[in-house]
């Protein structure tokens, strides 16, 4: 890393150089700002040097913190949740897909929307994941010869970096002259994996058969870093927190007594006075441990004092709630969400947190999963599809471009106060401030397929007879409409007796 400390500029006041003041206090050198923040970097640089340990901590801190695995667990069914599923606009496409959905997971354990949720689940966990793709061969028996193996970002060596015959690696990435990234470096196997250790090694892929997906925070950033990367150490010190005030409970449980000798007491008579257990000077065992309920024994000159720490209890649960809003911001999720203390909440603030996590949620939706993620996946799936014959479009090449233009819908979001929210909705919608399709995919939906749906089950009630008050060719909200129609037939069938 190549770190540069800020130029301080200088002027000369009274015969001598004396540092230029700061307009901005932020960018002052004196004793407030004195070695804060004062070392410059790319944006490379300090991932380079810090990203194995911040990958390990990461992984250590959510396999050990409740609050952080419920952090990641909250991120991963929030941004994928069922899945992001796409709609494609062709039938045949839609079809062909739904079936490879089943085939897509090279490892064989998941579908393609629980590798959506283990990629989601890596990219939080170590900051970014790695996404393969495997080729078949037809004979395999997969509707279309592709598979999807989702890597640990761990097989993507940040410490490998070199150039030569005009070739620029980069923490494991290589890129072509013009700053294209042309292949990935990647472990056979990971390199944390003791029984594969021997006889790894490095294998470059071509940069087309490899998704790598980060968030990037600083333009140039080649590699991402945990989600937890600002609150890491605030959640290992919650832990040594917790570890000190439970042992301090314990102790205050403990109950015990300490007996003291005479000082007058000769060892040469008959027996001590207090009792026949204690025992001459140099018989008493060495006190080493504090045991609750004990009765410990004491030479002549030894005597026990215990320390007194400052008492936090009453302040203890406000502390842990401020560090907790803390670890909630850096992880970007609201405290109730990560904690699932809902005291003190009502409607309106709860839902001002969720709207905000949400606008977060769907900007990642957007941009990891969606474009680095399934945009990737999609269209590669279907070159593949087909030029192996799985479809057949002709002029395939020239309507790419078309065809790859998918709706992904993500889950529906569940509102605290499903009712309020609809009704917004419709008064939305039908004051002309937001069309049908904007609501229908905030449900998981395509208007496309929305109305289809409808219509089917319109059809299906018309064939059955069926007349239900959530029809609106039928009956008003009210039930009006069908009041009158019953009443209507009433009539005709009384005109019918006469």
């Amino acid at each position: 890393m190549i770190a540069n400390k800020p130029r301080i500029r200088m002027t000369v006041r009274d015969g001598r150089q004396v540092p230029v003041r700061a307009y901005y206090e932020g960018g002052s050198t004196r004793r407030r700002m004195a070695g804060k923040g004062t070392m410059v970097t790319g944006p490379n640089g300090p991932i380079e040097n810090s990203l194995p340990i911040l990958q390990a901590r990461s992984h250590y801190a959510i396999r050990n913190n409740a609050y952080a695995a419920s952090a990641k667990e909250k991120y991963v069914s929030n941004l994928v949740g069922t899945g992001i599923k796409p709609q494609w606009g062709n039938p045949v496409i839609q079809a062909l897909w739904d079936q490879w959905v089943e085939e897509s997971d090279a490892d064989g354990v998941d579908n393609f929307y629980g590798q959506q949720a283990l990629a989601a689940g890596a990219q939080f966990e170590a900051g970014e994941v790695l996404g393969r793709f495997r080729y078949r061969r037809t004979s395999d028996g997969l509707s279309v010869p592709l598979q999807l193996q989702v890597v640990e970002s761990e097989h993507l060596d940040s410490a490998y970096s070199r150039g030569f015959d005009g070739r620029l690696i980069k923490m494991g990435i290589e890129f072509n002259g013009i700053g294209q990234r042309t292949a990935y470096h990647l472990w056979r196997y990971h390199p944390n994996e003791q029984l594969t250790a021997a006889y790894n090694e490095r294998v470059p892929v071509p940069a087309d058969n490899v998704i790598h997906m980060y968030r990037r925070t600083r333009p140039g950033q080649l590699r991402g870093v945990p989600e937890l990367t600002s609150v890491i150490v605030r959640l290992y010190e919650i832990d040594e927190m917790q570890d000190a005030t439970l042992a301090r409970q314990k102790l205050a449980q403990l109950f015990g007594a300490f007996v003291k000798r005479k000082t007058n007491q000769d060892p040469e008579e008959e027996g001590p006075s207090f009792g026949e257990l204690v025992k001459v000077p140099g018989e008493v065992d060495r006190f080493e441990e504090f045991t609750p309920g004990g009765v410990h024994y004491l030479e002549d000159d030894e005597e026990v004092t215990f320390s007194t720490p400052p008492d936090i209890q009453g302040q203890y649960t406000e502390w842990l709630r401020t560090e907790l809003l803390a670890v909630g911001a850096g992880a970007g999720l609201t405290y109730e969400q990560m904690t699932g203390d809902l005291k003190g909440v009502n409607y309106s603030s709860i839902r001002a947190g969720l709207l905000e996590f949400r606008r977060r949620a769907e900007m990642l939706q957007a941009s990891l999963m969606v474009h680095q993620w399934c945009r990737r996946v999609a269209a590669k799936w279907l070159d593949v599809a087909v030029t192996s014959g799985a479809l057949l479009i002709p002029g395939y090449w020239q309507r790419r471009k078309e065809l790859l233009a998918i709706d992904w819908i993500a889950p529906k979001w569940s509102w605290v106060d499903p009712l309020k929210e609809v009704s917004a909705d419709l008064l939305e919608v039908r004051a002309g401030f937001a069309p049908r399709s904007e609501k229908a995919g905030e449900r998981g939906w395509s208007l496309d397929l929305l109305d289809a749906e409808i219509a089917k089950g319109n059809r299906s009630a018309d064939q059955h007879g069926l007349a239900l008050d959530s029809d609106p060719r039928i009956t008003a909200k009210n039930g009006a409409l069908q009041k009158a129609l019953e009443a209507l037939a009433t009539t005709d069938e009384d005109n019918e007796d006469d």
